[in-house]
């Protein structure tokens, strides 16, 4: 009996253990879901669609124009304001046949400009009888400053004109941009006049700002602006330096912008023969937009140098203000 027991629990003790469990396979990982060509795709379409909307606001700019109730109303003031050139105090005048008309010529920097508005009030103009004046002989300082007024003039003087200095040299400073100038008078015969005296002081021929041109404003405004910038920058006022150099940038960068856009889109730029500038003398339009372009480096130098960010930053609306009412 004992004998069976015995074996009985050598048959429970020695009962095999339970079986392992086995691991399920593994199951194969889907692929990450790869979307950097949505992201691609979405960045494409927020820079386009910020292109679009500078395209607008450039189109917007360049074609915003002064309504003609507006055109008296043009004085800026970033940060000094900036007056509108006056129409010359003689347009409207009717003289023909041979007419002297008296200007002030001023040396600026090798350049000279006519800055009539500076003395418009002695300044005439009246009709010649008899004989013509004679300019001065060769060798005299009048002769060669005779010699230079000829040169500058744009169109070339018909046949017949003379140009005679009338005074003496006399220092001023411009009361718009403090520059020092020497000025003399000299008095511009036409030997035959056929139209009254416009705007700009002259025959017609000319454009200039006082008769509404707005390639003129801009050189005049980016000179005044350049000045004012250099003027703030001597008086340690950066910020104003700045304001007043960052327009000039901008109207520099905006004006052969505007012609292209007046060219080839509009199809409505006039040629002129040469412009009258308040401050650079008489240009041709090569000679002035590459006027404008020296003028808008030199004022992204005066910006830097004022503490503004790389590159100067403009928009379109202040690169188009020039045309624009403001």
């Amino acid at each position: 009996m004992r004998r069976l027991m015995f074996v009985a629990l050598a048959a429970c003790g020695s009962s095999a253990a339970p079986a392992t469990k086995t691991a399920p396979a593994a199951q194969p990982q889907a692929p990450a879901h790869d979307d950097s060509a949505a992201r691609e795709q979405a960045h494409h379409d927020q820079l386009a669609a910020a292109h679009r909307r500078l395209e607008e606001e450039q189109q917007t700019a360049l074609a915003a124009t002064c309504p003609k109730d507006d055109k008296d109303k043009h004085d800026r003031c970033l940060p000094s304001c900036y007056p509108t050139e006056p129409a010359d105090a003689r347009a409207g005048k009717k003289l023909a046949g041979a007419v002297e008309i008296a200007h002030l010529v001023c040396d600026a920097d090798g350049a000279y400009v006519l800055a009539d508005e500076l003395d418009a009030a002695r300044l005439g103009a009246r009709q010649v009888r008899g004989r013509l004046p004679t300019p001065h002989r060769k060798g005299a300082w009048q002769a060669d400053v005779e010699a230079a007024l000829v040169e500058a003039q744009l169109p070339k003087p018909a046949h017949g004109d003379v140009i005679v200095v009338t005074g003496v040299w006399r220092s001023l400073e411009h009361p718009l941009t403090k520059e020092r100038l020497r000025c003399v008078t000299a008095a511009y015969t036409h030997r035959a006049l056929r139209k009254p005296l416009d705007g700009c002081g002259g025959d017609g021929s000319l454009a200039c700002e006082a008769t509404g041109n707005p390639t003129a404003r801009a050189i005049n405004v980016v000179h005044y602006r350049l000045a004012e910038a250099r003027r703030l920058q001597a008086a340690g006022k950066s910020d104003d330096c700045q304001q007043a150099a960052l327009e000039a940038v901008a109207v520099a960068r905006g004006l052969p912008r505007w012609r292209q856009y007046v060219k080839l889109n509009i199809g409505k730029w006039v040629d002129h023969p040469g412009y009258r500038t308040r401050f650079d003398g008489i240009l041709d339009e090569d000679a002035l937009f590459a006027k404008v372009a020296s003028l808008g480096s030199e004022a992204e130098g005066v910006y830097a140098a004022c503490g503004g960010p790389g590159g100067a930053p403009t928009t379109a609306p202040q690169e188009q203000s020039f045309h624009t009412c403001w």
